[in-house]
């Protein structure tokens, strides 16, 4: 294991400093997947810190699902996988939830075109027949790792000035609004557990067959009008959802 920085508590508290430096580790390669970490005493000195905030931090680890303890063996590297924890009580993009996990968020453009709207599509908007819809294809990536491939319709008419797909890929709702004035105010959402085909599973790096989450959403603006229906597949392994209930 390469050596590991002195903690010093510039990035917050020591537990969260220590947590950040072993997370960066992990998810770098600096530590590989099945590799064990020193003992608790050696990893303390080591770094700097009390044996106690070490295993303050390597419990959050472990909540990630990032490092496992074997009772009389040690810790163990157990994933370098991201895992995207977030509620969807909000209408939130894709990309705050990548961040605010800690990880970078990046969207990669896969395609852009415009096309006479499906039947499926034609009915989910309200559109009339022969009317042009544009397809937008993103893969949403938490350092490095896809986490959601993202397949967005949006009629063409809604538009008063060319769209250029650039400004959209990252981030659709901050685009919408912020490049054309158009805003979403809520959407009708459906989570569909379904298996992935040769295409969403090339994009998404899982092989084929494997489960995905879809979750299928239509979304309005202003005085009700349909803005976009959007088909979003999350790998079951990297995305969890959750959600409030209340009596």
């Amino acid at each position: 294991m390469e050596a590991i920085k002195k903690i010093e508590g510039k990035r917050g508290t020591v537990i969260d400093e220590a947590w950040m430096e072993l997370r960066e580790m992990i998810l770098s390669g600096m530590l590989a997947q099945g590799e064990r970490l020193p003992s608790e005493t050696d990893l303390a000195h080591e770094m700097g810190i009390s044996r106690n905030s070490l295993r303050e931090a390597i419990g959050m680890l472990e909540r990630e699902g990032l490092l496992l303890k074997k009772q009389g063996v040690g810790t163990f590297v157990t994933s370098v996988t991201p895992i995207i924890r977030g509620g969807i009580e909000r209408l939130t993009g894709i990309m705050d939830f990548v961040k605010a996990n800690g990880y970078e968020a990046q969207s990669r453009l896969i395609s852009f075109s415009a096309s006479v709207a499906n039947p499926t599509v034609s009915t989910l908007l309200n559109l009339s027949p022969g009317q042009v819809v544009y397809n937008l294809t993103t893969i949403k990536l938490a350092s490095e790792v896809p986490v959601a491939l993202c397949i967005d319709y949006i009629p063409e008419s809604i538009f008063k000035t060319p769209v250029k797909p650039e400004r959209l890929q990252y981030s659709l709702f901050e685009g919408l609004e912020k490049e054309y004035g158009i805003e979403i105010f809520y959407a009708e959402a459906e989570i569909i557990p379904v298996i992935s085909d040769r295409d969403i599973a090339s994009k998404l790096q899982i092989p084929e067959g494997e489960a995905v989450l879809l979750l299928s959403q239509i979304h309005f603006g202003k005085n009700n009008r349909k803005i976009l229906y959007s088909k979003s597949y999350f790998p079951t392994g990297k995305f969890t959802f959750r959600l409030i209930r209340k009596r």
